[in-house]
């Protein structure tokens, strides 16, 4: 198996110390999070032992993400053996799906070993084959050769398990295309999907070539060298190769018969979403990503070629058409948009997501902005694109400058300072009359963000090991965020990586590329080193009244920026120039006679359009179905407002279920009550009138990236109750930067499904109401709802709980919990099959139950291999996506 991942030099040895030296005496989070010393953060492991492109030696850098191993499902609580990324972890229990019997060397009781192991007292490249070091292991104490043959059984079944995730995906790319076998318009893009196919393996396959060359050019010789290019590392991670550049294909190809433009830009995203590692070049950085560009607008030229035998070759903008929004020199832009949008999304999250996620939210937000053409689409678009950048520039300096605030211990406050000038002290004597009444009650007590770290007066002096070098600094002194750390000299496992930002706030500006200097220069630096440090002069009346300052101006700024650009871009795109808000009373209320006579008589309605009258046509019989009780009995508005009140009233029952539960059930099964809460809202209301529930989930979407900016920023008063009621259903995904992902992921993942089955239908309404109808209803639309809401809980509760025959790799997870997901997807996936039928969207005649119930046996059994296998992103987004093509493929 050819191998893409870096390789090591003779010289370069493990660390293994690091290991067995990390810090485990305190795992539970302590109250003080931001005192937490910076050079603790990215503390070395020991189990990545690279160097960088541009190190002296020339090695590649050790991994194609930001981390080792990225987590999905069940796996994400663990961590994967190390300290979790920036604050201590949590305190080590039994996690979901370790609950129970486990085999022996599988999955230990507390926490599974890395995923695949490492095995840090042996030279990775010397698995494979035998020599002189080779036979002197098998001499060394019968401990490290047992630990060696158990590495070795554990990385065979982490292979086998990363060769099934990618025959199954290539088993689902295989049931999308023969679903398009007899389309005549997609046999015209041969070309560019010929061009697809061969360019990435070409591209993965000169990758060990030229670590072999390399290697034989620095004195190798040819057989070691050979060993060194291809040597299958023991983190090889498929996933950031394969699902980034094959799932937005796919999905393209499964939306071909709705629109031809979606191919050739899926294809250059999907190219451009390679790992730039694969193609990146040591000394000539640029020459690299001119390559990967020229890569990624390949397909596009292949267009006059003759690569097959049969009719002649179609130009690329006849394929397109005229109505087209594309044109070959708008797809050639989408590399370097794509990398500057991963780029900034990554500054955004900081270590929250895997690489492979944020490459395809970089895609996705991509033919979001350039095929958003519905209504639902463009508000949605507005949300992401529009509002996100006008906050983003607007309130970035004060969102920074509030999490700088809240770094600083409270304890370095306290000192009293005296004014230096006059400006100083009326600005301190202002800010001590605002506070006086609050600090009162809680000065000498707590922080606003944190417990206040006790202070000796005479700090005892203790011996730290720091990188090797005896260190001396009082031992009970927390050093801020705002602070420099110790001078360190570069490691194996810091070279090639950037300085990780710190965890649960968002990137400070001008902390990345500052020097760590020794403790006695900090001082000489701190005039220099910007606004943050500024800070360290304030007094505690002063940093809390900027607080509250910065946070109102943030609070305006976003209130701005939605009544300002964002409710004239939706009124122009989206509503026809209507008034936004005047036309969403419409849209809710507009049914309702006593709305329709107030707007009448007061000569409103010029700003609150209202939908015409529905008037009782239909007789009551056996074959009334829905959509005529919503359009003729109920009327479209009265229907929507109704789907309110069911929708938030089963949110109020899950909520009261789950403070009932608090007391009598554990975490993880509380949270499944949210996931029932998914399912019991959205899978009998999607089909009645799925453009609305499109609509509402957008703006479901919006408001919790809102809050979760509002709460990793720090922003009182509203920081601490969102922590709080979200602390006890978060896992090791949350804990792994700023953002907290489950909500949002379970949110995405019911919502994806539903918006690529509007993407392009066709649609419609007149006036006001154009677009905001549509006559599709399909199956695959409801995806999302059945995987997240009923598979992933059925999985979770059924595995943790009689689960006892495990998979072959590590993570945890049981065959009984698979099998119960399959079994889950297969009855809901039935369910709204019949669904469908019941309300009247769908004849009952076409296809019989028992093929349609053999194609729901293969769709759940592919989601559920999928959701076992995957970890190169979240499950709760790729899964969905994943069982939607099986569902459009098959033709459920």
């Amino acid at each position: 198996m050819t191998s893409l991942g870096p390789a090591r030099s003779d010289g370069a040895k493990c660390s293994s110390q690091s290991v067995h030296t990390r810090t485990t005496s305190s795992l539970d989070r302590i109250p003080q999070p931001y005192h937490i010393r910076g050079d603790s953060l990215t503390k070395s492991t020991g189990l990545s032992t690279f160097t960088a492109p541009d190190t002296p030696n020339g090695h590649i850098a050790s991994s194609f993400g930001r981390t080792e191993s990225s987590e999905s499902g069940t796996e994400a609580d663990d961590e994967k053996g190390q300290l979790l990324k920036g604050l201590p972890a949590p305190p080590l229990r039994l996690r979901k799906g370790l609950r129970g019997n486990s085999p022996a060397g599988l999955t230990p009781a507390a926490s599974p070993l890395p995923t695949p192991p490492a095995f840090v007292e042996a030279r990775e490249f010397e698995y494979f084959g035998t020599n002189q070091k080779a036979t002197k292991r098998t001499q060394q104490t019968g401990k490290q050769t047992r630990d060696f043959e158990t590495y070795k059984r554990r990385k065979h079944r982490e292979i086998v398990r990363r060769c099934t995730e990618t025959v199954l995906l290539c088993g689902i790319a295989a049931i999308v295309g023969s679903s398009q076998r007899h389309s005549a318009e997609l046999r015209n893009w041969s070309n560019e999907l010929i061009a697809f196919l061969i360019l990435p393996p070409l591209v993965y396959a000169f990758y060990p070539l030229r670590l072999s060359r390399r290697a034989h050019a620095a004195g190798k010789t040819s057989l070691q060298a050979l060993r060194i290019g291809f040597h299958i590392p023991s983190r090889f991670d498929p996933g950031p190769l394969l699902y980034p550049v094959a799932l937005p294909v796919m999905i393209a190809i499964s939306l071909f018969d709705r629109s031809a433009a979606f191919l050739p830009a899926a294809i250059v995203c999907g190219l451009s979403s390679i790992p730039s590692l694969v193609t990146a070049t040591a000394r000539t950085p640029a020459l690299g990503d001119h390559i990967h560009w020229l890569v990624s607008v390949l397909p596009l030229h292949t267009s006059n070629w003759r690569l097959l035998d049969g009719a002649a070759p179609v130009p690329l903008p006849l394929k397109l058409g005229p109505d087209s929004p594309l044109s070959r020199e708008n797809l050639i832009l989408f590399y370097p948009l794509h990398h500057a949008l991963v780029s900034v999304l990554g500054y955004l999250t900081t270590s929250s997501l895997d690489i492979s996620e944020l490459q395809l939210l970089s895609t996705a937000l991509i033919h979001l902005y350039v095929f958003a053409t519905s209504p639902q689409a463009e508000i949605l678009k507005a949300m992401l694109w529009l509002g996100g950048l006008c906050i983003f520039i607007s309130c970035r300096h004060f969102l920074t400058w509030e999490v700088a605030l809240a770094r600083i211990p409270t304890w370095k406050l306290l000192r009293r300072r005296a004014p230096r000038d006059l400006i100083s002290q009326i600005d301190q004597s202002i800010c001590a009359l605002l506070t006086r009444g609050r600090l009162q009650r809680k000065r000498g007590v707590s922080s606003d963000s944190e417990d206040e770290l006790p202070v000796r007066p005479f700090p005892r002096i203790r011996n730290l090991q720091v990188n090797g070098r005896a260190s001396t600094m009082p031992a009970t002194e927390a050093l801020s965020a705002m602070e420099v750390p110790l001078l360190r000299a570069p490691s194996f496992d810091t070279l090639g990586s950037s300085q990780r930002s710190r965890r649960n706030t968002f990137t400070a500006t001008g902390h990345q590329g500052r020097n760590k200097l020794p403790i006695g220069m900090r001082k000489a630096q701190s005039n220099t080193a910007g606004p943050p440090n500024a800070f360290m002069s304030f007094t505690l009346e002063q940093v809390r009244a900027r607080k509250y300052v910065y946070a109102a101006l943030a609070y305006i700024l976003v209130m701005l920026t939605i009544l300002g650009p964002l409710r004239l871009y939706v009124g122009k795109r989206a509503l026809s120039g209507h008034e936004p808000f005047g036309w969403a009373l419409g849209y809710l209320l507009g049914n309702i006679p006593a709305f329709r006579l107030w707007v009448v008589s007061n000569n409103l309605d010029r700003w609150i359009c209202l939908p015409p009258r529905s008037e009782v046509d239909a007789v009551f019989d056996l074959h009334i179905s829905v959509e005529d009780i919503r359009q003729h009995i109920l009327g479209p508005a009265n229907t929507r407002l109704l789907i309110c009140i069911y929708c938030v009233a089963v949110l109020l029952v899950g909520i009261v279920a789950v403070f009932r539960l608090t007391s009598v059930v554990e975490v993880d099964t509380r949270r499944k009550v949210f996931h029932g809460i998914m399912v019991a809202m959205l899978l009998p209301s999607i089909f009645v009138d799925p453009c609305f529930i499109a609509l509402a989930l957008s703006l479901v979407l919006a408001i919790f990236l809102l809050l979760d900016l509002f709460r990793a920023s720090q922003l009182p008063p509203i920081s601490k109750p969102l922590t709080a009621f979200l602390a006890p259903y978060v896992d090791g995904r949350d804990y792994r930067g700023p953002v907290i992902v489950s909500h949002i992921f379970l949110l995405i993942g019911c919502a994806i499904p539903l918006w690529l089955s509007l993407a392009a239908a066709p649609r419609s309404g007149e006036g006001p109401w154009a677009g905001w109808d549509t006559t599709v209803r399909d199956v695959n639309m409801v995806s999302g709802v059945i995987c997240v809401g009923m598979g992933d809980a059925a999985a979770s509760l059924i595995g943790r709980r009689y689960g006892k025959t495990k998979w072959c790799w590590a993570g945890g997870k049981s065959l009984e919990g698979s099998l119960a997901f399959a079994i889950a997807v297969v009855c809901g996936l039935s369910a709204t099959w019949v669904w469908l039928r019941i309300g009247g969207w769908a004849p009952w005649h076409g296809q019989s139950i028992t093929l349609v119930l053999g194609k729901c046996i293969v769709a759940g059994l592919g989601a559920s291999l999928l959701e076992s296998t995957l970890t190169a992103a979240n499950d709760n987004v790729v899964v969905p996506v994943g069982l939607w093509l099986l569902v459009r493929g098959l033709h459920i």
